[in-house]
């Protein structure tokens, strides 16, 4: 269900804007059949504009409140909040 409702609107979107590629995710289950939370691995072409551009599109797909984007940029690991 990641995949269609996230990677795939959102790995066509990056790809069509130049932007990114996805490389792969994943998900981790919580207590019984609830989803802790899902993961999606990016290649960004351009750090700033496709953190923006992907923050907006994950937000449009129904990012849960609460969700982050994780990425580093050298040694340093920021965590920008999406919704």
């Amino acid at each position: 269900a990641r995949a269609v409702k996230y990677e795939d609107p959102l790995g066509h979107a990056l790809e069509a804007a130049k932007l990114g590629v996805i490389t792969g995710g994943g998900t981790q289950m919580g207590k019984g059949d609830t989803i802790a939370w899902v993961g999606i691995d990016l290649a960004l072409a351009d750090l700033d504009g496709a953190v923006q551009f992907t923050r907006h599109r994950l937000r449009e797909l129904g990012a849960p409140t609460g969700s982050v984007l994780e990425y580093r940029v050298g040694d340093q690991k920021v965590s920008v909040e999406i919704a």
